[in-house]
């Protein structure tokens, strides 16, 4: 028969605290050794006899240990606790104040009116190899992890009201430890159960991801005739599987008589990490072609069957590659979604909290609240596919605050670059001969046309990095340019830049580059980047993506002014060396010293005279032979041959404007002089593309189109660090969504 007691620090039992071993106690239920004595302290000793009230007018805390090792457990030993284990009791007797003021898990409960609680809390540690499975006591904590279970029994004050001793007695003789359904019944009004340790939680639900598509040409092909087949779109039927790790609390509070609270809260001063990694993350329901079709469905409005017929085509190579593709940028989506949701939840918030009502319980219901219990809420997410109004999940269940609930809130959004849609019209003719690249830094998923290719391939990254981001620059560049000469018509979409950047080793220079870029993309004041600098720190990885988008009249002021005049050449000089000097850092780089002389106010003006060659060496103190010349001769040759190609592809924009708004649009498709203007114009972007001397390290090409075209608000930039992240737009200047 077990044996529980409390006792002295000699394991003398103390006669006037009894223990009621006929009463419904998790301790008897799960105790798996003979003895469990509580040995107590002389200073608990010398209140014993007094009353809560008396003995606590200010919440006050008593350490004690267990004489003996223990061992809690369903059908076997799960939980071991030494007398090296912390044992504690404290007593609240101060109505309205917070029970876990001084908590890890700091998530408000105050003390109701004439009540006073005594709470016992026991620490141990998980028996190695139980970790992670079925057994009612694991609650998804880690085998590594150390786990501290705590029952907090209320108690009416006033009239009848216990001694100290007393409900120490009654509060082990009633002890709940929140493991099963059964035990939350046996929580009496306002009681409170808790378990804390470090693991992760199961979480599984479906999830509606949102596609935009992002129509580039391709500089390397003719453009298609007609209206493109795409569109801005939701894939329907995905679910998604990933589990949510840190150190939280489970915490079972019994409200009235009929209502339990569940809630699952995270350790004061933490973030929960989401990982999709270590389950399926977003997947179909059958996976393969099912992933594929809904891919398409949400982006393509093609009523040829090009696509059935495509699905229909594909060899099973092609479909791992393409379904690996959509995958791998669906699930970074996600994880970007919820890594924003979980920064966002404060120290007084519960991650996942329900209702829960048992006697309303269904045996669906029941299972899913079992699991819970268990740290697998996949059950209680899959219910949010269903929820009805006031957050209804199941009979007896309800959600007052979900994870997976705000993220989708938060919205899930895939960014598809379409390269090449504009030269085949169709996602399908597109997706024949293409290229499928999933960048790592921001999800983005690239469908590139290969113009010789005739089976679906995968490009690897990032050892072509920088050869994406020259492709992507050259179609942004040209893309605009059509639309600014109305060449093509694409009112309902935007044309968007990205430019991503992948530092294994970051240092504070790393990351000045990147709050430079900030700053050129007016989404972080100036002022504000050395204050913003000091909050990170050097060490790890880190990851910097920027993005922009332009609408039609932004195309159009790349090339014209508010007077609808062309640029000048001195216009985009100005704008390249502008934004080259954005971008460099003279106070804590030598070469970006000699660099930044070089497009000042002062030099420039010589430096363009002099040309991209070898004399620029003596402007700034250094001979011809230099070889830091070199760094200065591409400065310039950069932002003039930049210069030079803008005002030549303004002239022939122009020409194409003038042309298209003389014709009659209906007959423009088939008008062979149009044909003929909008392949000449073709002919010359391929030509400046292809000696263009852009350098795709730096957003410069980036900044300086964006600047061309009078930097709208559109702009976003995103940098994680291991220890930060700063997520900043020019919509919301300056006001970072979480640092």
């Amino acid at each position: 028969m077990a044996d529980i007691e409390v006792t002295d620090q000699l394991d003398q039992p103390i006669p006037t605290i009894k223990v009621d071993l006929t009463q419904a106690s998790s301790l008897i239920k799960y105790l798996k050794t003979e003895a469990l004595h509580l040995a107590v302290l002389p200073d608990f000793q010398a209140k014993k006899d007094s009353t809560l009230s008396v003995a606590a007018p200010k919440p006050i805390q008593f350490q004690a240990k267990a004489q003996h090792k223990f061992q809690l457990g369903n059908t076997k030993p799960e939980i071991d606790v030494t007398p090296s284990g912390q044992a504690t009791i404290r007593v609240n007797a101060s109505p309205g104040t917070s029970l876990f003021e001084n908590d890890p898990f700091h998530v408000p409960a105050e003390v109701p009116n004439r009540t006073a609680y005594l709470g016992v809390g026991f620490q141990g540690s998980l028996d190695l190899g139980v970790s992670g499975s079925d057994g009612d006591l694991t609650f998804g904590f880690d085998n590594t992890s150390t786990i501290s279970l705590e029952y907090l029994r209320a108690f009416n004050t006033g009239q009848g009201e216990p001694t100290l001793g007393d409900a120490l007695g009654e509060t082990l003789s009633s002890f709940v430890i929140p493991a099963d359904l059964s035990d939350l019944n046996d929580l009496r009004e306002d009681d409170i159960a808790t378990v804390s340790g470090q693991g992760s939680l199961k979480v599984s639900g479906g999830i509606s991801v949102s596609a935009a598509p992002n129509p580039l040409a391709s500089v390397s092909l003719p453009l298609g005739e007609g209206k493109i087949a795409i569109k801005a779109g939701a894939t329907a039927g995905l679910s998604a599987s990933f589990t949510i790790s840190g150190s939280y609390q489970l915490r079972a509070r019994r409200t009235d008589l009929k209502t339990i609270e569940l809630s699952y809260l995270q350790e004061r001063g933490t973030t929960f990490k989401a990982d999709l990694t270590a389950s399926a993350g977003i997947t179909a329901k059958l996976g393969g072609k099912d992933l594929i079709a809904a891919f398409l469905g949400s982006i393509s409005t093609d009523q040829t069957g090009g696509d059935e017929k495509l699905l229909a085509d594909l060899q099973p190579v092609e479909v791992k590659t393409l379904s690996a593709a959509i995958k791998s940028g669906l699930d970074h989506s996600l994880q970007a979604s919820l890594d924003l949701t979980l920064s966002a939840i404060t120290d007084d918030q519960a991650a996942f909290q329900y209702e829960i009502q048992p006697d309303l319980l269904t045996p669906a219901a029941n299972l899913a609240v079992h699991k819970a219990l268990d740290g697998d809420l996949s059950l209680l997410t899959q219910m949010e596919d269903t929820m009805q109004p006031g957050g209804i999940l199941a009979p007896g269940i309800k959600m007052l605050n979900s994870v997976l609930t705000k993220t989708r809130q938060h919205g899930v959004e895939l960014k598809v670059n379409l390269l090449g849609i504009l030269n085949y019209i169709t996602v399908s003719q597109l997706i024949r001969k293409s290229e499928i690249v999933t960048d790592g830094v921001s999800g983005d998923v690239t469908i590139k046309e290969t113009v010789t290719g005739t089976n679906i391939s995968a490009l690897v990254e990032p050892a072509r990095s920088e050869a994406l981001r020259k492709v992507m620059f050259d179609s942004v560049l040209a893309t605009t340019t059509y639309r600014a000469g109305k060449a093509i018509a694409l009112p309902d979409f935007d044309c968007e830049q990205m430019h991503f950047a992948l530092n294994q080793n970051t240092n504070q220079k790393i990351i000045s580059d990147y709050l430079n870029w900030f700053v050129a993309l007016d989404v972080l004041p100036a002022e504000r980047k050395a204050a913003t600098l000091k909050a990170f720190n050097d060490g790890g990885p880190s990851t910097c993506v920027l993005r922009t988008s332009l609408k039609d009249p932004d195309c159009q002021a790349m090339f014209f002014d508010e007077h609808a005049q062309i640029h000048t050449k001195n216009d985009y000089l100005e704008i390249g060396r502008k934004a080259m000097r954005a971008l460099l850092d003279p106070n804590n780089q030598a070469i970006d010293e000699l660099r930044y002389k070089i497009v000042d106010d002062q030099l420039w003006p010589s430096a363009v005279a002099i040309g991209a060659n070898v004399n620029l060496g003596p402007l700034v103190g250094l001979s011809t032979s230099d070889v830091r010349v070199q760094y200065l001769i591409g400065d310039v040759m950069v932002i003039t041959d930049w210069a030079n190609g803008m005002v030549r592809a303004g002239t022939l924009v122009q020409d194409m404007r003038n042309f298209v708004q003389a014709a009659d649009p209906a007959t423009l498709v088939e008008n062979n002089e149009f044909k003929k203007k909008r392949d000449g114009l073709q002919k010359n972007l391929a030509a400046m593309v292809q000696a263009s001397k852009t350098r795709f390290h730096e957003p410069w090409g980036m900044v300086s189109l964006y600047w061309a075209a009078g930097s709208p608000p559109t702009a976003y930039a995103k940098a994680v660090t291991q220890s930060r992240t700063l997520e900043l737009s020019s919509a919301q200047l300056g006001i970072p969504a979480k640092v």
